[in-house]
């Protein structure tokens, strides 16, 4: 073979040489290779890797097609592991393919991804610029290694709002979980204060002044006064007004409670509608003053056993009284008439004392759930001791959970693995492919699998496991 053949076999891909068997893409493993290769005369189009990901395999067979049909010993392929080129730290830890173009060692353009079609067009526009720069028929700006292209910027910016999307989503998902957590916890909770409720005084409605503290009566008498001490007193005058229309019910204790955002949510857990009709101003208010709130309780009954006939042991078992949601209907009809706290009836409380902002915008000044379940949440918000007291607990927060996948061949091992982590494996199934954005579900038993037949399914199918 003629030495000009045999240099140009050398340098060009599938011509290459290594352990007696012909590549398509020389191997860039360090920062000697790297010299090396910048150091070659020719167009390189170079895939940069990470190890863990390794080099982009499904693209060298358009690769090899692509050199073939345009024959040219100015193209030349090679790989490029980031992880030991110093020259390429940047793009370690990259999940994409990279792929840079070189103009006789100097970068020249640079893609990311495997879109095929876009990788071969470029690969022929880019060799033929080459030939004209080598005649001087067009100038090429090089491009630093250390500058980021314009390409990485917009990729960049397509994996942050890819990120916040995820995140996004991820907080639905939780949120989820955690509601439907917080709601069942709820639910067993508010059998235990069926007659219990309470009300909410927005903070505009609140003042405070300052008093004479009063004497204390088993203090000694003294010649001379003492000077009077001052403090704060809270007024609360639509709370005066409300309490001389529920005079039947019992005030229990009262209570001021600094909220964040999520106790503001939490207030409200079942009348959404109502928190979202409020003006900005009145969400402010809510969080960075102290709501002041009351609990009110139904009287609780006692019977004249001693009048009582004597019944039999059996008579005399009876089912406990279900108060499940009286007391609220009671307070909402004091509170609301017939309406909503969206829309209560007119000359109700919550309408009578309803004020107007400066935009005229109406603003409510009190609020009481209308059901077991919001009377629950309100309560463990504004009345956590009382709570915890009546056997309140508090849900804790979902697992995690993980998505694992596994090529289908690894079944025999991974299957056992399940079996012994029953407890802790939710769900598993075989898919169709591993993209778990666009799972396609082919069954999730064994058995099954075992009559498709791996050869049968291909090589995509995968095991996916969701661990809590």
């Amino acid at each position: 073979m003629p030495p000009k053949v045999a240099n140009q076999n050398k340098r060009s891909g599938r011509m290459a040489k290594k352990g007696g068997q012909a590549v398509l893409q020389e191997e860039i493993n360090n920062d000697d290779d790297w010299t090396k290769i910048i150091e070659k005369p020719g167009m390189y189009v170079v895939d940069v890797y990470t190890e863990w990901c390794g080099p982009c395999i499904p693209m060298t067979a358009y690769l090899k097609k692509i050199k073939l049909e345009l024959g040219s010993e100015n193209l030349h392929y090679a790989i490029a592991k980031s992880d030991n080129i110093t020259k390429l730290k940047r793009f370690r830890q990259k999940s994409e393919s990279y792929w840079m173009f070189f103009y006789d060692g100097m970068l020249v353009n640079m893609i990311i991804g495997t879109n095929a079609p876009r990788l071969m067009k470029l690969i022929v526009e880019e060799l033929e610029q080459y030939v004209k720069f080598k005649n001087g028929e067009v100038q090429r700006e090089f491009i630093s290694l250390d500058t980021v292209t314009n390409e990485e910027q917009k990729k960049l910016i397509e994996s942050e709002n890819y990120q916040k999307q995820k995140t996004r989503k991820e907080k639905k998902i939780r949120d989820f979980r955690m509601m439907k957590a917080r709601e069942h916890s709820l639910k067993q909770f508010s059998v235990n204060i069926q007659i219990q409720t309470c009300i909410v005084f927005f903070p505009h409605t609140v003042k405070y002044i300052m008093v004479e503290k009063p004497v204390e009566d088993d203090s000694e008498e003294l010649v001379k006064p003492p000077e009077p001490i001052m403090v704060e007193k809270r007024v609360c005058e639509v709370a005066n007004l409300c309490a001389s229309k529920y005079e039947e019910l019992i005030v229990i204790e009262d209570n001021e409670v600094e909220l964040t955002e999520d106790t503001l949510n939490e207030l409200f857990f079942m009348e959404k509608e109502f928190l979202e009709s409020f003006p900005q101003e009145l969400v402010n208010q809510l969080l960075s003053k102290k709501v002041y709130s009351v609990m009110l309780s139904m009287p609780i009954i006692k019977h004249d056993t001693a009048a009582q006939e004597v019944v039999t042991e059996e008579e005399n078992i009876s089912e406990p009284i279900d108060l499940m949601g009286v007391i609220e209907q009671k307070l909402s009809t004091i509170i609301y008439g017939d309406g909503t706290p969206l829309s209560p009836s007119p000359n109700s409380l919550a309408d009578v004392h309803k004020t107007v902002n400066e935009s005229g915008q109406k603003i409510p000044s009190l609020y009481t759930p209308r059901n077991p379940l919001s009377k629950a949440s309100a309560l463990t918000i504004l009345f956590d001791t009382f709570c915890k007291d009546n056997g309140y607990i508090a849900p804790q927060p979902p697992l995690p959970q993980y998505l694992v996948i596994f090529d289908i061949n690894k079944s025999n091992i991974v299957l056992p693995i399940i079996e012994d982590l029953e407890e802790k494996v939710v769900h598993y199934g075989f898919f169709r492919c591993a993209d778990p954005e666009k799972p396609k579900l082919l069954c999730k038993d064994s058995e099954l699998l075992a009559t498709y037949g791996t050869d049968k399914v291909g090589r995509q199918i995968g095991v996916v496991c969701t661990h809590g």
